[in-house]
């Protein structure tokens, strides 16, 4: 994954890990939960901000790279299971919940957008909650 800024809004794009006979590796632009391919920071032509728009936009900012880093985390441990099928169950156990907590994420992006703070945030609580159980189940197995 690869994440683009020019100070002004930020793109991130996707490695395609599927392998073709003498093909070149490709990467794609990536999309968030809204469909969006592009998360705005600043936008000095209209004069400046209000500190409300600001704030929000910053939120939006900070959502969109908790999604891109755990999109990023989910496909790596997804990679890594594939590669190592013996690790078994306490790998697959992990990208379950990976897997859930990118859900609750997603869950917590359109939430937000949907002006449901309070629902929101409790779904951004799960996702940490699951993610912090993927770490809890292997400590365990291990």
């Amino acid at each position: 994954m690869a994440v683009l800024c020019d100070g002004h809004s930020f793109y991130f794009y996707k490695f395609v890990n599927k392998r073709h006979a003498k093909a070149s590796p490709q990467i794609f632009s990536g999309k968030f939960p809204d469909g969006s391919t592009i998360v705005t920071l600043d936008d000095s032509t209209k004069g400046g901000l209000s500190f409300e728009t600001f704030f929000k936009r910053l939120r939006r900012a900070c959502d969109a790279f908790y999604y891109v880093f755990l999109s990023g985390y989910r496909t790596g441990l997804e990679a890594y299971w594939k590669s190592s099928v013996g690790k078994g169950k306490a790998q697959c156990k992990a990208l379950v919940y990976a897997t859930q907590a990118l859900e609750e994420a997603i869950s917590a992006w359109n939430l937000y957008n949907e002006g449901k703070l309070d629902e929101s945030k409790a779904s951004g609580e799960n996702a940490v909650q699951l993610l912090a159980e993927r770490y809890v189940t292997r400590s365990l197995l291990w």
